[in-house]
């Protein structure tokens, strides 16, 4: 916003506030001057296009309402500018009136009403908007039922999510509480000819609050079930008059989850544990220049994600009638043994586990109880932080802004498999990501029949990303095979003891990792112009050429032997494990060193009491058939687990990238314009590797076709935007099913060599073998109307509105993994064309609404609620029926009393008003709401 405005607004409040107005039209005042400040600078895009002399209307206006005061004290002149400052919604979404895209808008106001601080609750107040649930680092934001996304930050995000200029390279920069703030806004279609990093489906802005020369504090602290404690304050004010001005933000959230654990009462499942801060400085030294400084930290703090999974039976069968246990691969197959069709147990549970109090129904299945139970408990832990530098400079007919910006991201994560038992030790992953950016812009209107704005941005992210699979002294019982099983836990066996004692050593303390190093360059230069050609019609064209230049390296070595050394394979790709190499009859390979015969010893000697000679090898040759079986078997099950390791595997990615639009917009009348858009985007591929072997991701490219009319109606109270739109994508990025080229290879190098013919072909065939990785899917088409409204007609009311049609399918998916319900199929994968994708509901609904009413002598009534409809869904990446989630609503509500001068309110607040809890049957487990209905009580005040 203009700095000569911004001081002016600022002078008005400070001086004409004081004088003698009545409380009650003080107040009003108050709204319609940060409501001028809100039109002039909340909107990104709005931002971005306005040349100079816009905001000089914003400016005139505050103006009139410093007329208004001179001339009429008792403020009752002030009535006629009040719908711009109690209709915030209606006044942001006429600040992009004339912008040929589809957009929706929330204000601050409005999400502070129900304590609407995160993705979740932004996306519920914005059209065609889905969180995708999951932890802090794997969350991701859909627009058009397009975005969902696995824990890959290989992958660039399809929704871009941008706070205060500074994009986010990462979805999960922003999977913390948003507080202070002024606008959200959803732009649906591929953004990026007005700057940023861009984005291929659509992108979040978020605006906060910026430092003014008003002083101004603004303070709330809620308590709430489940020992909430939130707190949240911004002040902020000038420091040298008319040249440095601050503002300060801060926000705790503390509580307890609502799902308890078992195991260990102390913790809770989605327990919140947030800090965070802000501040910020503005400095104007003169009416052309100013510059703001932007800091603000979350400091390391772990919070409960991972696990709260309920776990039910597994179906007996596939749809085709076979069993989808035979090999006891399931918790209740390990625990109970295997069942027939009948539900009848063929074969035993296992006695490790079994003869313990811990049982499969007392225990695993806690669908019932509602409550989880597992022996580890150390969270995710999370920080944030960054800081950015915006300069602008005004020249008379444009102006230059440079933002420079640095963020960084931590993610931690310690996973229990869900049990009591030590099984898991230490699982899940982490993520150290770094970015930096440097933007400059440029904004012009020579004239009244063309404006342009342009610029360029460099990009620069490291991500170090860590996976770890660690294992416990039950793991080797819980992970063998049924004749690993059967062999090192043999009842009448005279051996059992070594036998168990191999079974738990067989994994106990080994540790797996994973490292992947991925360093990526992103440039690009973009800009867009109006031409006004007539005074109703203005044509739009944008470009964004880009660069991209990406590294990736992957490696995966085993960096703690535990207690199994000495079962360790001998090598695995390369990778020197230092173990002894066995024949399958369990003899001694005539191919060993001194050193792994040596090793092989001290293997017969621990565990079978061998005497090691002088001779290498002897003591291990002492072994009888039954004993060395037992070796045999404990070193495949660890040699399973280990899987597959490799040294540095190195992919490159190089790629010129475009974004473009094309828009006709016509102005009918100063209430109706119409638009027709073109919107082409290009999201950047990558390199990858499957099992350490380079496999390649190509852009996805989309190209939007979108009809819209936005309008202002009866007398502007009522304010709706409607478009229809058509969304082609080529080469969509997400898992799919391809061949695992070295799994494949090692399979064929095994084949039977005196295998001939037709022999040799089938054993060809079925040495083939295939996992689930990201990738391409070749064609995907979305379509559908959205609509976005409100409405202020009624005396004390505003009606918020919005809504979407969404018709997300697979044009030509042939390459999907199976639902589970289908693996007895004996493809390896299957065709999903013509199914919708996941999480994309057909239909979605916003409604809020808000009242509010003057009583008693300086005091206000007010009530207020949002409700969210989302139509049903299949929710997991194989579109399994197992994963249905029902239509659901979800409502949040406000009801308080305040003060007119709103020095102090209290507010009743409810979240999830009617418990609604969506989740999915699962095939075996599934992920409960994470948040049902909560109630707390909110104290705030401003000055």
């Amino acid at each position: 916003m203009n700095t000569t405005v911004t001081k002016q607004i600022d002078k008005i409040t400070r001086e004409k506030l004081q004088q003698s107005l009545i409380p009650h039209n003080r107040n009003k005042l108050s709204r319609i001057l940060s409501g001028l400040i809100l039109l002039g600078a909340s909107s990104q895009l709005a931002a971005q296009q306005l040349p100079e002399q816009q905001p000089a209307s914003s400016g005139q206006t505050s103006a009139d309402a410093a007329n208004l005061i001179e001339t009429d004290p008792t403020g009752a002149g002030v009535q006629e500018l009040l719908v711009l400052g109690e209709a915030e919604k209606k006044k942001t979404l006429k600040a992009v009136h004339d912008e040929p895209i589809s957009i929706s808008i929330v204000s601050g106001s409005d999400l502070d009403r129900e304590l609407a601080q995160d993705y979740n609750a932004i996306s519920k107040r914005l059209a065609n908007v889905t969180f995708n649930q999951s932890n802090t680092r794997g969350a991701s934001l859909s627009v058009r039922g397009v975005g969902k996304r696995a824990f890959s930050e290989v992958q660039d995000p399809s929704v871009l999510v941008v706070q205060d200029d500074v994009s986010f390279g990462l979805t999960s920069l922003g999977n913390f509480d948003f507080y202070d703030i002024e606008t959200v806004e959803g732009h649906r279609g591929p953004q990026g000819t007005l700057g940023g990093k861009g984005g291929s489906s659509g992108a979040v802005y978020v605006t906060t609050k910026r430092p003014s020369f008003t002083p101004s504090s603004d303070y709330s602290l809620t308590y709430g079930q489940r020992d909430t404690v939130i707190v949240k304050a911004a002040t902020g004010g000038p420091v040298i008059e008319d040249l440095l001005a601050w503002r300060g933000a801060m926000v705790v959230d503390k509580g307890r989850g609502y799902y308890e654990s078992e195991y260990d009462e102390n913790y809770s499942m989605y327990n919140k544990n947030r800090l965070s801060g802000r501040v910020q400085f503005l400095l104007t030294p003169s009416e052309k220049l100013d510059a703001r400084l932007s800091v603000d930290i979350e400091p390391k703090a772990p919070q409960l994600q991972n696990g709260l999974t309920f776990r039910h039976d597994q179906p007996i069968t596939y749809e085709n009638g076979a069993l989808t246990d035979t090999s006891a691969s399931t918790a209740r197959g390990k625990l109970y043994g295997l069942v027939d069709k009948n539900n009848n147990i063929t074969t035993p549970g296992r006695a490790w586990f079994s003869d313990r109090d811990y049982t499969y129904y007392g225990n695993w299945v806690n669908e019932g109880r509602q409550k989880v139970n597992f022996n580890q408990n150390q969270g995710q832990t999370v920080s944030n932080k960054g800081a950015s530098t915006e300069i602008n400079y005004k020249f008379e007919n444009h102006s230059l802004k440079s933002i420079t910006a640095w963020r960084e991201f931590t993610f931690d994560a310690h996973n229990d498999e869900g049990t009591p038992f030590d099984i898991s030790r230490d699982g899940g992953g982490g993520v150290f990501y770094e970015q930096y950016s440097q933007e400059f812009r440029i904004s012009a209107n020579p004239n009244d029949t063309f404006d342009y704005q342009g610029g360029i941005i460099f990009f620069k992210t490291n991500n170090d990303i860590v996976s770890k699979a660690g294992w416990g002294s039950d793991a080797g019982a819980w992970f063998a095979s049924v004749k690993q099983y059967e062999v090192l836990d043999r009842p009448s066996s005279t051996y059992r003891g070594a036998g168990l004692a191999l079974l738990k050593d067989s994994l106990d303390d080994a540790l797996r990792r994973g490292d992947t190093w991925v360093d990526t360059q992103s440039n690009a230069i973009y800009g867009q112009s109006d031409w006004h050609w007539s005074e109703q019609a203005t044509l739009t064209t944008g470009l964004r050429i880009g660069s991209e230049d990406r590294r990736t390296e992957d490696r995966v070595t085993l960096i703690a032997n535990g207690s199994g050394r000495g079962l360790n394979p001998v090598q695995v790709r390369g990778i020197s494990l230092g173990g002894f190499q066995l024949k399958a009859d369990g003899t001694l390979d005539i191919n060993n060193t001194d050193e792994q015969l040596r090793l092989a010893d001290s293997v017969a000697s621990r565990y079978y009491g061998a005497t090691i000679t002088n001779t290498p090898g002897d003591a291990y040759k002492s072994l009888v058939k039954n004993q060395t079986e037992q070796v045999v078997q404990a070193k495949a099950l660890r040699a399973a687990q280990i899987g597959q390791l490799y040294n540095s595997v190195v992919d490159t990615y190089e790629d010129t990238l475009y974004t473009g639009n094309i828009s006709q917009s016509y102005k009918f009348n100063d209430e109706v314009t119409g638009y027709a858009t073109w919107q082409h985007g290009e999201k950047s591929g990558t390199g990858f590797n499957i099992n350490g072997v380079v496999t390649g991701v190509k852009p996805e490219i989309t190209n939007s076709y979108e009809l819209g009319i936005k309008t202002f109606l009866f007398d502007e109270t009522l304010t709706l935007n409607l478009d229809i739109f058509v969304m082609d994508i080529k080469d969509y990025q997400q898992a799919i099913r391809v061949v695992d080229e070295f799994t494949t290879e090692f399979n064929i190098s095994n084949i039977n060599p005196a295998l001939t013919g037709a022999e040799l072909q089938t054993a060809r065939n079925i040495a083939v073998a295939y996992t689930s990785a990201q990738g391409n899917v070749n064609k995907v088409q979305v379509q559908g109307i959205e609509f976005d409204g409100s409405y202020t007609g009624i005396d004390n009311i505003t009606l918020r509105f919005s809504g979407a049609y969404n018709d997300a399918v697979y044009k030509d998916f042939k390459n999907s993994p199976k639902p589970d319900e289908w693996a007895y199929k004996a493809e390896p994968f299957v065709d999903q064309t013509g199914k919708n994708l996941p999480g994309a509901a057909k239909f979605t609904f916003n409604f809020g609404a808000e009242y509010r009413r003057p009583v008693f002598e300086k005091a206000e009534f007010h009530t207020s609620f949002n409700t969210a409809y989302t139509s049903s869904y299949l929710n997991n990446d194989t579109l399994s029926s197992y994963s249905y989630i029902a239509p659901y609503s979800l409502t949040d509500a406000a009801i308080g009393l305040g003060a007119i001068d709103s020095t102090f309110d209290v507010s009743l607040i409810v979240k999830n008003l009617f418990d609604e809890r969506p989740h999915e049957v699962g095939w075996t487990t599934y992920d409960p709401s994470p948040y049902p209905r909560w109630v707390g009580v909110t104290f705030s005040s401003k000055f």
